[in-house]
């Protein structure tokens, strides 16, 4: 009897076992021909504190910033999967304003084909192939842009990253105003793109929506892989520091590149960000 019962427990062991593995699977394959929603959350942070306004960050240049306004552009959304294949999100979709003072801080995106995929791939800034169609072509999202502060005029096109504060330097005497203003301009053209790896599969499914959390480092666009000194760009009056053009530009471009790091994955939600 003993013998026979421990035959039985193994048996129904191997039997929940093959099952359990079995649902595995069901719930992770993909059905041809539906979609799902993916959305990208933009952590906002500073060389690793959460960016909080009105707060003061001292960067590795001995200069002590108080941010009161971070806002920038994402763009051409491309997701990649493990072979290389890659899903292009509608471009005409594909611009989304990320404001730390107005709290939008989601790219939600919908009808990305069903799929596992490995990696990110998006713009900073507006592209000039975008910028070329028009100001009527994309009004909707000029109108958006304007309204975050992310745009100059018409003919000298958008800001691509806005940081604005005020700073003390032991290079200058008082706390002093700071712009910086990344965009492309006649001279450069200053979007860049990023792929970053994703640290576990986004797993699109139709009603499931995977949330791709992104951790944004604002220290990066003074005191990244370049050092830019805001007291060493102040203007001739010693009143404030505006960075909108030139070299430094070119350099905050490269610094930027390492501005983002996917921080996690979270697999199977149906509404809005989950930590």
């Amino acid at each position: 009897m003993k013998f026979q019962l421990k035959n039985t427990i193994a048996i129904l062991a191997l039997t929940f076992f093959f099952v359990s593995c079995s649902s595995d699977d069901d719930s992770s394959s993909v059905a041809e021909g539906t979609s799902g929603d993916v959305e990208l959350y933009f952590d906002n942070g500073v060389n690793g504190d959460a960016l909080i306004l009105g707060s003061t960050y001292t960067n590795s240049n001995g200069e002590s910033l108080t941010i009161n306004r971070l806002n920038y552009i994402i763009s051409n959304i491309v997701l990649i999967k493990a072979d290389g294949t890659e899903y292009t999100y509608p471009k005409e979709e594909s611009y989304f304003v990320i404001s730390a003072e107005g709290n939008l801080l989601t790219a939600h995106l919908e009808n990305v084909p069903a799929g596992d995929y490995t990696q990110l791939k998006f713009g900073i800034g507006v592209d000039e192939q975008r910028y070329l169609q028009g100001e009527t072509a994309q009004q909707s999202f000029w109108d958006l842009a304007t309204e975050y502060n992310l745009t100059w005029t018409w003919s000298t096109g958008y800001r691509f990253i806005n940081f604005e504060g005020t700073y003390t330097s032991p290079e200058v005497d008082g706390e002093k105003a700071f712009q910086v203003h990344q965009g492309s301009n006649t001279a450069t053209d200053n979007y860049r793109e990023v792929t970053l790896s994703l640290p576990t599969t986004a797993r699109v499914r139709e009603g499931e929506m995977p949330n791709i959390h992104l951790k944004t480092d604002a220290n990066v666009i003074l005191d990244g892989v370049n050092k830019i000194k805001l007291a060493d760009n102040i203007n001739e009056a010693q009143t404030a520091t505006a960075i909108m053009g030139g070299e430094n530009l070119i350099t905050i471009a490269e610094n930027t590149l390492n501005m983002f790091v996917v921080d996690h994955v979270h697999n199977g939600g149906n509404s809005s960000h989950e930590d």
